[in-house]
């Protein structure tokens, strides 16, 4: 299910790369929905709601979600595991993709991640008209049907250095969109923790990018700074940091700066 198809697509990240363009979007971990506003009309292309590591709940997604439409922005989410009843119900809110974090260390649980994405007959996603990403009954059930298995996005998140090894089998199971490898957790995986630029992570990282090649996907990089984007000349999509960060670099920043001023005064 690589992301490349010509037919109209209602997802921005789709769209984006039909044009040969790199989407850009940023984890969102704060409740306040305004974040999700601000990101859209800051210029960035998506929003990652966060369940893993965010406080966020079901009716902060929806919030989130309701926002990125107004934004125009893609909303996605990252599950915190292999809650196959919670995705569909997330696609159900409205949800244009998926993230799902330790991809293939579950060979199972990855398949069937892949699988409750899209319904019959390419999976197995609950059907129900009433939902919202279904107009609430109003408009033709089946088109929306049609347009959510070519829309809906499918993200691993390659996190465990045991998986490597094997991922070019899983890949081929678990027909997902795109990968994002995770420096941070590899390294923990390594035995290295805190050290997501060791070149060991970095190796394992090429390795995850070469497999999802050969699969045909598309492949994704955090950024913890604006200047690593150079780093990935070859990559996809960029996910910069998260809100909560971005707000205390800035204020961070502002705060020293105002009192150099104060002090030089």
């Amino acid at each position: 299910m690589s992301g490349d198809s010509d037919q109209m697509t209602t997802n921005r990240i789709r769209k984006i790369w039909q044009d040969g363009g790199v989407p850009i979007g940023s984890f969102m971990f704060s409740r306040a929905s305004s974040n999700v506003e601000i990101l859209g009309r800051a210029g960035f292309d998506f929003a990652l709601l966060d369940m893993e590591h965010a406080p966020l709940d079901l009716a902060d997604i929806e919030s989130h979600i309701r926002a990125a439409n107004v934004s125009g922005i893609t909303p996605l989410v990252r599950v915190p595991g292999p809650d196959h009843a919670l995705i569909g119900r997330l696609l159900d809110l409205g949800a244009e993709g998926i993230m799902y974090p330790h991809f293939g260390r579950d060979r199972a649980a990855s398949r069937e991640f892949a699988a409750t994405l899209r319904y019959a007959p390419q999976g197995h996603r609950p059907s129900c008209t009433g939902v919202r990403a279904a107009g609430y009954t109003i408009g033709i059930y089946a088109d929306y049907v049609h347009s959510a298995n070519a829309d809906i996005l499918g993200i691993g998140l390659v996190e465990d250095e045991e998986v490597i090894p094997h991922l070019d089998e899983i890949l081929a199971e678990a027909k997902i969109d795109a990968v994002m490898p995770g420096p941070a957790d590899l390294s923990t995986s390594m035995g290295i923790p805190g050290q997501p630029t060791h070149p060991r992570v970095r190796e394992a990282v090429k390795q995850i990018m070469d497999c999802a090649r050969r699969a045909g996907l598309r492949v994704g990089m955090y950024l913890n700074s604006v200047q690593e984007a150079k780093d990935w000349p070859n990559v996809d999509f960029f996910v910069y940091m998260m809100d909560v960060k971005v707000l205390a670099l800035a204020y961070t920043e502002a705060a020293r700066n105002i009192r150099d001023a104060v002090t030089a005064r």
